[in-house]
């Protein structure tokens, strides 16, 4: 029997080697790591423009006038960063508080006390608007017509407007330059559009953005990048935005979402890039102009001194990778450290906010009580290394080391699906010297796919003598559905942790446990944290790589 799986195990790797291509499937050699400096470099993605001296702020337009708003945000931005469109809460108002302490003065009104519309804004910033004119689309309905008068706003530097406000931009004096709301657009134009303007967009970012998400047109705009929708189901989208991909150069940021998340993120993951969840990501192109100060994210963790009768386990609280989700509250966090519970958490982190909203960065720091901070999955952004080319892998790594050294986070968070035979896992343990080869990368923590993160069963790789290891337990609720968690269920699971064996010498003494943000709230981790026995600690997730990485062996090896 053991002869007949080995010989279907080389069977099925033989057809993966056939069906993902010779390099994408070798691990290849491992490059030397670049430079400090040579990483700062490649952290710096977009173009840092200046903030002027006086920020307007719009507030309580329509939603078809604030999106012609964001083009001209975005145009007005190429030269200085002049618009900040609140779009309501705290973190609005902590963002305008870091534009007061940069020096800028910051209007809610005009010099008459009307609130800022398209009425008093064009005048005010006409210069900026190319041969007065604007670029005329339906709605913020359909995701071609939006979409593509944005992207006629980048190439040509005219307004995109929707047509409920088209009078009001004629009053105002500009003129109509193209019209796209008798053309039922697809991709047939979108592409005709590309293939003429492509050395207009920049090839190191896309944005990928449905008709009715607010955020990241104004940063797609002053940036330059290219702006496409694509359902996945759609194979004829799918081969231009194939197109874009292969476009790019390797390792290039794609801002945005999707709908269906796992084809999009693999079909990514195939051209060698990476996702940042961003849809909702307001004002990019006023704050990445404002870097404000920050301490880096982590310090170096040191090995704590253990007690061999106890089970050490982290605790991680997934779907820091969100972007937008960490810009607009990132309340699962906030709410748990307004409990001051002395259970360390390890909370993974967009490292890529350093430059999309470092006041995201700063506001997690001023409320933190001692919690610790690790990239979110996968570095430098949501990524799935089986499916990039042994090339791809490093190129993504040296951007994830690149953008890390930039925060501060020491420890990566790799999101991927599970090996599936002997011959997968020897090569997904070579790759992960791709990142272990850096200094400022102290290890890993690994959410493989199926099982809910936990498909690696808390098995740990060792590479270059640093750990990076599984998730063993997820805290998940399986119904999907947060209503559905009880007591009952969170001791039930935390029965299960009480059960793990204590060996400070072997991987059975650690585990990593991950918790599920959309279905286990804090609350549901407070009392889960009560029902764990005096016989688990939990330990920071860097301080729990330490210890590994100081106590047991250095072989892969998966707890019994």
């Amino acid at each position: 029997m053991t002869f007949i799986k080995t010989v279907i195990a080389l069977f099925l790797s033989i057809i993966m080697f056939i069906t993902n291509g010779i390099s994408s499937f070798l691990p290849g050699t491992i490059r030397e790591p670049l430079s400090e400096d040579e990483l700062l470099k490649l952290a710096d993605t977009f173009e840092q423009k200046p903030l002027a001296d006086e920020i307007v702020v719009v507030r309580g337009v329509s939603k078809d006038e604030r999106s012609a708003i964001q083009s001209l945000q975005g145009l007005v931005g190429r030269e200085e960063a002049s618009i900040f469109i609140n779009f309501g809460g705290y973190e609005a108002e902590a963002e305008l508080k870091d534009l007061e302490a940069a020096g800028c003065t910051i209007l809610y009104t005009d010099e008459n006390g009307k609130n800022w519309t398209l009425e008093n804004l064009i005048p005010r910033y006409f210069s900026h608007i190319k041969d007065n004119g604007y670029v005329l689309y339906t709605d913020s309905e359909t995701h071609e017509q939006i979409n593509m008068a944005f992207n006629y706003a980048t190439v040509y530097g005219w307004l995109a407007v929707p047509q409920s406000v088209e009078e009001k931009v004629k009053a105002a004096g500009l003129e109509k330059k193209e019209d796209l709301t008798d053309d039922k657009l697809g991709f047939a134009q979108q592409r005709e559009f590309y293939s003429k303007h492509k050395d207009e967009f920049r090839k190191d970012s896309l944005v990928h953005l449905y008709a009715m998400a607010s955020g990241l047109r104004d940063l797609a705009v002053q940036q330059r990048i290219f702006i496409t929708y694509v359902e996945d189901d759609d194979y004829m989208a799918r081969t231009f935005r194939d197109r874009l991909f292969k476009d790019l150069e390797p390792a290039s940021m794609i801002l945005g979402w999707c709908k269906f998340e796992v084809k999009y993120t693999q079909c990514a993951a195939r051209f060698g890039h990476y996702v940042i969840p961003s849809d909702h990501s307001f004002n990019a192109s006023v704050l990445t102009c404002n870097r404000v100060e920050t301490a880096p994210m982590a310090q170096k963790a040191e090995a704590p001194e253990l007690d061999p009768n106890k089970h050490y386990a982290a605790i991680v609280y997934s779907d820091g990778d969100n972007a937008q989700w960490i810009s607009n509250g990132f309340r699962e966090f906030h709410t748990w450290q307004s409990y001051d519970i002395d259970t360390p958490i390890t909370w993974t982190f967009a490292p890529q906010m350093k430059e999309l909203s470092s006041t995201a960065i700063k506001k997690a720091q001023n409320a933190n009580n001692g919690d610790t901070f690790i990239t979110g999955p996968s570095g430098a952004g949501y990524a799935r290394i089986p499916f990039m080319s042994a090339k791809e892998v490093s190129d993504f790594a040296d951007v994830t080391a690149a953008v890390m050294l930039d925060s501060g986070l020491r420890i990566v968070t790799l999101l991927n699906d599970p090996p599936a035979n002997a011959y997968e896992d020897w090569i997904y343990a070579n790759r992960l010297k791709n990142f272990a080869k850096y200094d400022n990368i102290d290890g890993g923590i690994l959410q493989l796919d199926n099982d809910y993160y936990a498909g690696g069963h808390g098995k740990v790789y060792f590479a270059d003598d640093k750990p990076f290891i599984s998730v063993r337990f997820s805290l998940w609720h399986p119904s999907g559905d947060a209503s559905q968690v009880t007591n009952e269920w969170l001791k039930e699971q935390a029965d299960i942790v009480n059960s793990y064996t204590a060996d400070i010498n072997s991987i059975n003494g650690y585990s990593v446990i991950n918790v599920h943000p959309w279905t286990v709230g804090p609350d549901d981790l407070a009392y889960f944290v009560s029902q764990l026995d005096d016989g688990v600690e939990v330990l920071p997730a860097a301080e729990l790589i330490a210890a590994v990485a100081e106590n047991v062996p250095h072989k892969n090896a998966e707890p019994k």
